[in-house]
C-alpha cells in the first residue's frame, strides 16, 4: 500500500541473523568452529539502565558452561557470541561486516553480537551470499537485461564479484551453518530435502522474525514484523514465524536446480 521498500528501505534489528558475521570474523582472526567458550553468567557496566549494569543472557535462560563454537553457533548462545565479539574487537567486527556488504552504520558496543543494530534485508543477503559464493561479494542488480521486441539487447547488467574473504573461511561458518538447518534453530528448513546452510534470528519481544538460508547458487532471506514494531505474538521466533516462509519459497525456487553440497 505504499512506495516504501521493506526489503531496501527498512532497517530492523537482526538478531542472531547477525551472529554468522561475528562468528565468520573470528575465524578470520585465528578461532576455529572447535575453539572453546565457557558460557556463563556476564555484568557490564550501563550506566543508561537503572540499576547500572548489563546483565545479557541466553535466549532460554540457561548456561552450559564450556562450549565449542560450533554448538554456540547452532544453539545461537548469545553469551558466547558477546565473549567473541570482545576478544576480537568492536572495530575489527564492524570493518569485517561492511566488507561482507553491510553499509548500515553499525552500534560500537557489546549488544551488536545481539544483532541490535539495524539493518535492511538486502544487505544481510549480501553478507550471506559472501559464504555462499566461497568468499566472494556481489554487488546487487535490480534489471538483468533490456530487450526490445526485435530481440536487440540495449543494456545488460553483468556480475561483479570481489574476493573479499578467504574461501577457507567460508567453509569453516558454512559448515556449521548447515547443522543450524540439520539439528539447530532451522530444523524446519530440512524438510526441502537438500544441502542447506541457514540462521534464524528474533529480536526482543518477538518483534522481528528471520531466516535467511542458502546453497551454492541461491541465497535468500525473510523477514517477518509490523512497520510500528510490536511483538508477533507469543513464540512467534525466527524458526517459527520465517522459516516456513523461505521453505515454501525454497521448495518452488529449487525444484529444478540441481542438488548441491
Amino acid at each position: 500500500r505504499s512506495e516504501f521498500n521493506r526489503a531496501t528501505q527498512s532497517r530492523r534489528q537482526p538478531g542472531s541473523a547477525f551472529k554468522p558475521l561475528i562468528y565468520t570474523a573470528a575465524f578470520d582472526k585465528g578461532m576455529t568452529p572447535s575453539t572453546v567458550i565457557v558460557d556463563a553468567p556476564i555484568v557490564y557496566p550501563d550506566p543508561s539502565s537503572p540499576d547500572g549494569v548489563w546483565k545479557p543472557k541466553n535466549f532460554d535462560g540457561k548456561f552450559q558452561g564450556p562450549t565449542t563454537l560450533h554448538n554456540a553457533l547452532i544453539h545461537s548462545r548469545n553469551i558466547i557470541t558477546i565473549r567473541i565479539l570482545e576478544e576480537i574487537g568492536l572495530d575489527y567486527a564492524t570493518a569485517y561486516s561492511a566488507n561482507m556488504g553491510i553499509t548500515s552504520p553499525l552500534s560500537r558496543n557489546l549488544s551488536l553480537a545481539l544483532g541490535t543494530s539495524g539493518v535492511t534485508l538486502q544487505e544481510l543477503v549480501r553478507a550471506y551470499g559472501v559464504l555462499a559464493h566461497e568468499g566472494k561479494r556481489s554487488q546487487p542488480f535490480f534489471i538483468k537485461r533490456i530487450i526490445d521486441r526485435t530481440g536487440h539487447v540495449f543494456e545488460e547488467a553483468q556480475p561483479r564479484l570481489e574476493q573479499v574473504i578467504d574461501p577457507r573461511i567460508a567453509f569453516m561458518t558454512n559448515y556449521i551453518m548447515q547443522d543450524v538447518v540439520e539439528s539447530g534453530t532451522g530444523y524446519r528448513v530440512k524438510k526441502l530435502g537438500r544441502p542447506v546452510a541457514g540462521k534464524t534470528g528474533t529480536t526482543d519481544d518477538m518483534r522481528d522474525a528471520w531466516f535467511l538460508g542458502y546453497t551454492p547458487s541461491l541465497v535468500a532471506g525473510v523477514w517477518v514484523g509490523f512497520d510500528q514494531e510490536r511483538s508477533l505474538g507469543r513464540n512467534e521466533v525466527g524458526g517459527q514465524a520465517a522459516a516456513p516462509i523461505w521453505l515454501y519459497f525454497a521448495e518452488k525456487g529449487f525444484r529444478n536446480m540441481p542438488i548441491e553440497p
